[in-house]
C-alpha cells in the first residue's frame, strides 16, 4: 500500500514509483483545502453573535435605531457638527485670548488713555467672532476632508 502524502514530501518530491510505472498525481495540499473553507465556495457564513463569545448580549436595533445611526454617521451631519462645534471653541478661544492680552481696548493714538469696559467687552467679542469664524470653517473643511477620505 502507498504511504500517505504528508507536508514534509512536498519538500522531498514525489514518492519513487516502480520502473515503467506511472506516478499517480498528487492530491490537493492541505493548505489548499484549508483556504477552500476559510475563504473558497465551501466557505460558510456565520452569525455574529457576541454573546456566544463572551460579550454583553444586546437586543437587535429597531428601525428608528438604524436611521438615527445612518442619519450621525452621514457627511452632512458630521460636517455640521464640527462646525457647530468649531464655532463654540473657537468663540470661547477668542474670548479667552482676548482677556488676557494687554493691548485690547488699546488706542494707538492716545497710550495713556484707559479703554473702557464696554470698549475691552467690544473687543472681546469681535476677537471671539472671529476666531469662532476661523474654527468653524476649519472644523467643517477637516470633516468634509475625513469623509471624502473615507468613502
Amino acid at each position: 500500500a502507498p504511504r500517505p502524502w504528508v507536508c514534509r514530501d512536498i519538500m522531498a518530491g514525489p514518492p519513487p514509483s516502480a520502473p515503467g510505472e506511472s506516478a499517480p498525481p498528487p492530491p490537493p495540499l492541505q493548505y489548499s483545502l484549508l483556504l477552500q473553507h476559510l475563504v473558497g465556495d465551501k466557505r460558510q457564513p456565520r452569525v455574529w453573535d457576541p454573546a456566544a463569545l463572551g460579550g454583553i448580549p444586546c437586543p437587535p436595533k429597531s428601525e428608528e435605531q438604524k436611521m438615527v445611526e445612518r442619519v450621525m454617521e452621514s457627511c452632512p451631519f458630521k460636517a455640521a457638527l464640527a462646525c457647530v462645534g468649531g464655532f463654540v471653541l473657537g468663540g470661547a478661544f477668542g474670548i479667552f485670548t482676548a482677556g488676557i492680552d494687554t493691548n485690547v481696548g488699546f488706542d494707538p493714538k492716545d497710550p495713556y488713555r484707559t479703554p473702557t469696559a464696554k470698549e475691552v467687552l467690544k473687543d472681546m467679542g469681535q476677537r471671539g467672532i472671529s476666531y469662532a469664524k476661523n474654527f468653524a470653517i476649519v472644523g467643517a473643511m477637516f470633516s468634509c476632508t475625513e469623509c471624502v477620505v473615507e468613502s
